[in-house]
């Protein structure tokens, strides 16, 4: 495979192209945004978005924001990473500060057992909904499933590149995402890295 003579100085690859909600949710058929909140409320605004490593879980979340903010949902929103096991200290005042009514905790499975137990407890108690992302049931209504294939890949790969001279071979992306275990975020670290190094193939 030739490499490119040049390539743009941006990487389209980097974190402010591909962050969450840069590149917009890709649903499926006839689901929309719009269509999922309203599914929300009639689950009395408790759900959970389940989905592998990479899969457009956060990307969901942030395309969710404005039907929410239509729908009259004040969010307080937090994103747990690796080893946070319980909620940040006096997140509930936070909350309550802006006078929130839905609570949305991205990487909810990473709180002790306990923790989920007095988060729910608290949205009870408070009349706040929650919603929450994670890799597996975690006991809430169903509210999406993220499925992560070669199909999706394609597609943000082919969104990211829309306005570049240079465009990737299937089988580079194919091998991208197989080395990347199928994880599409952790494809696109590696589609930065090569794209930085100038060792991506022309089309």
């Amino acid at each position: 495979m030739n490499e490119p003579a040049e390539l743009p100085r941006s990487n389209p690859f980097s974190t402010r192209f591909t962050r969450p909600g840069a590149v917009p949710f890709l649903f499926d058929g006839d689901e929309s945004a719009e269509g999922l909140v309203a599914k929300l409320a009639k689950q009395r605004w408790r759900g959970q978005i389940n989905g592998p490593h990479g899969s457009g879980k956060s990307t969901l979340l942030v395309s969710l924001g404005q039907p929410l903010r239509a729908a009259g949902r004040q969010v307080w929103q937090v994103s747990l990473h690796d080893g946070q096991r319980r909620m940040p200290r006096g997140w509930s005042k936070d909350a309550g500060s802006i006078q929130a009514n839905l609570i949305v905790v991205d990487g909810y499975e990473q709180l002790a057992y306990w923790q989920r137990c007095l988060l729910r407890a608290t949205c009870r108690f408070r009349g706040w909904g929650l919603l929450v992302t994670a890799h597996r049931d975690v006991g809430l209504p169903p509210l999406h499933q993220t499925t992560s294939n070669l199909a999706v890949a394609k597609k943000v790969v082919e969104t990211l590149l829309a306005e570049e001279a240079v465009r990737l071979t299937p089988e580079h992306i194919l091998a991208a995402y197989q080395e990347a275990g199928g994880d599409i975020r952790e494809m696109l670290f590696r589609l930065f890295d090569a794209w930085d190094a100038r060792r991506l193939p022309a089309d």
